[in-house]
């Protein structure tokens, strides 16, 4: 449970959708993606959308093998915000746009365009972030356009990769 909640809290700051294709977390209702985390695996999908604080969020789903989380996110303006149940307000977590260099939350963006080998196969054209925790550990998360995630690396190695169909 706790690495459940621990990828889902990393990965939010991190979401950069857009409605099309072109965008490195796109939502699109139903499509659904597998991806493993250490051993185990889990299926993440954009499910449903709800109106909340009068807008309109996306429900992005993490499936594991016990555990099934739902976030609501959306975007507005170039700006991914994620509905904070407890506040009952908008929260910013990432910007569209990525620029080398910028920094918002616990991330900073390290390239653009990197090139990453995973056990199914060579990754190209990606956006590479680099997460700094409270804890002092670190990570780099790497998005493709078009797929939005598609690998976590820290200090241990590989720890996260996309599963293509």
């Amino acid at each position: 449970m706790k690495h459940i909640l621990c990828l889902t809290m990393v990965i939010l700051p991190l979401i950069l959708i857009s409605q099309n294709s072109e965008s490195y977390f796109p939502v699109e209702i139903g499509k659904e993606k597998k991806l493993t985390w250490y051993n185990d695996s889990y299926i993440e999908s954009f499910t449903d959308s709800t109106e909340l604080g009068g807008e309109t969020y996306y429900s992005y789903v993490q499936k594991f093998k016990n555990n099934t989380i739902a976030l609501q996110i959306r975007i507005s303006n170039d700006t991914v915000y994620h509905w904070n149940e407890v506040k009952k307000k908008h929260q910013v977590f990432f910007g569209v746009n990525p620029k080398v260099g910028e920094t918002i939350g616990i991330g900073t963006i390290k390239k653009i365009d990197a090139k990453l080998k995973t056990p199914k196969g060579k990754l190209t054209d990606l956006l590479v972030i680099e997460m700094t925790y409270s804890n002092g550990a670190t990570d780099k998360r790497y998005y493709q356009k078009g797929v939005g995630l598609v690998a976590v690396k820290n200090k241990k190695g590989l720890i996260c990769y996309y599963v293509p169909d």
